[in-house]
């Protein structure tokens, strides 16, 4: 009895496929097989310097992601595998926003402002400049009101009355028509406020009376009228237009949205595929 209850047992159970261990087998296989992504460290300038062809093969082996460069360079390199330092991110971004002659009278403000202020400026920041000068400088409010603030002159004077010298006159092209159209209409135009970048910083600020309040955030256009109160509110104004002045480079959040084709860029819908420079093969 107990031999047929053996055999009984043995014909029931379930019998072991070797599909699962196969697909095991093929997974682990694949995964070795599979070339693992090298994550390229670079502490440095000078390991940056010395890495730039290697880059530049990485970053040409996925054009698409080279095109993200124009929108935020830093983080097209970290999502090719390209592990940046802080310094070596600050170097990266300072050389592309401004030419040399800017970016050196940039880093001359900052460290300038950094010594005096025991922190990083940050001029375009509104609540972090009412809290700079009136807590930190100890600077009275003003009751700003009407006035504004004095702007340089877009083109050059000089340029601009020898351009008008060279447009030629004007001249009736079409005789039959009339002089005046027999119906007028009107077009209304806002007009677009000064840029910031054209600030006059020599221009003389008026005497404004003491505000009965702390504004809370303090605008660029605000902080005019203190630039003659306090060196430091100068300096604060000079560096805010320089980085006005630099070429525009997205945040994170903004380079994902163009990255996945949410939000509309110039240089993502003209270039869809960038070529870096490699060095020639010497044969």
């Amino acid at each position: 009895m107990t031999e047929k209850k053996q055999t009984r047992t043995a014909k029931t159970a379930p019998r072991k496929t070797s599909t699962s261990s196969k697909s095991g087998k093929k997974a682990v296989a694949a995964e070795r097989n599979t070339p693992k992504t090298r994550i390229i460290d670079i502490q440095d300038e000078k390991t940056l310097g010395t890495l730039g062809p290697q880059l530049n093969r990485l970053l040409n082996a996925q054009p698409g992601l080279a095109a993200m460069l124009f929108i935020n360079p830093v983080l097209a390199m970290k999502e090719a595998g390209i592990k940046l330092s802080q310094p070596v991110v600050h170097h990266i971004l300072s050389r592309l926003r401004h030419r040399p002659a800017l970016r050196e009278r940039r880093e001359e403000l900052e460290t300038r402002l950094k010594e005096r202020l025991c922190e990083l400026p940050r001029p375009n920041n509104s609540a972090w400049l009412s809290r700079t000068l009136f807590e930190k400088l100890q600077l009275q409010p003003l009751d700003i009101g009407d006035p504004t603030p004095s702007y340089t002159s877009p083109h050059d004077p000089v340029a601009e009355k020898r351009l008008q010298a060279l447009r030629p006159k004007r001249t009736r092209r079409y005789s039959h028509l009339p002089s005046r159209p027999r119906r007028t209409g009107r077009v209304r135009l806002q007009e677009l406020p000064p840029s910031v970048r054209r600030m006059d910083l020599n221009a003389n600020v008026p005497e404004l009376k003491p505000a009965k309040r702390t504004p809370k955030r303090l605008s660029l256009e605000d902080l005019y009228f203190y630039k003659d109160s306090s060196p430091v509110a100068r300096d604060l104004l000079e560096l805010a237009i320089i980085q006005r002045r630099g070429l525009r480079l997205h945040s994170r959040y903004s380079y994902r949205l163009i990255k996945e084709g949410k939000r509309n860029n110039v240089f993502r819908r003209w270039f869809r595929k960038v070529t870096l420079p490699e060095p020639e093969e010497k044969e």
